[in-house]
């Protein structure tokens, strides 16, 4: 075990935060609980942020090892809010009281100004964001990535948005993460 790998579980243990390891092609996260140059003891969390056991790896096997990432740092978030990310989802009133379209919902989206997700005819763009704009064939979606971040702005034809996804997980993360980073900012 290097001089680098030693200082950086170190200090993953000093500060109690999680870290990543790489082993045999398969991910690890979790708490370092102790190490030597031979054995790593890992207390595992899975990627909702919940403990999940006790697990122990050979040093020699460990390829990579990630500490204070981006998706670090969103695993850890999780684990510290449960409650926002796996309570009861908030949507808007009304959802059940209507015949609703897609349409219809993004108009919601627009008046609850809720982040939701778009699943879209195109596969690989499936955002997240506000409707901040809507017509009659078009939308204007201000857009977040995983994380939290602004991702900018999307115009998307209101005929390829094949579904509206209110209060998941994911889209409940992204809502406490820009809050958190708003009130950061204040």
């Amino acid at each position: 075990m290097g001089a680098l790998l030693t200082d950086l579980l170190q200090r993953a243990q000093r500060s109690r935060r999680v870290v990543s390891l790489l082993v045999a092609g398969e991910a690890h996260l979790g708490y370092v609980l102790s190490h030597n140059p031979d054995v790593l003891l890992l207390r595992t969390i899975n990627r909702q942020g919940m403990l999940t056991g006790v697990r122990s790896l050979s040093l020699a096997e460990v390829v990579q090892v990630h500490f204070d990432d981006k998706y670090i740092r969103l695993i850890e978030f999780k684990e510290h809010n449960p409650e926002a990310v796996y309570g009861v989802a908030p949507t808007p009133g009304g959802l059940d009281e209507a015949y609703l379209t897609v349409p219809a919902l993004l108009q919601r989206a627009l008046e609850a100004h809720q982040l939701v997700q778009l699943i879209t005819t195109n596969a690989d763009n499936d955002p997240y964001g506000y409707v901040t704009r809507l017509s009659d064939d078009e939308l204007l979606l201000e857009v977040y990535n995983q994380f939290g971040e602004a991702d900018g702005h999307t115009v998307l034809q209101v005929d390829d948005v094949r579904s509206v996804v209110w209060s998941d997980e994911d889209t409940r993360i992204i809502e406490l993460l820009i809050r958190q980073q708003a009130d950061a900012g204040k």
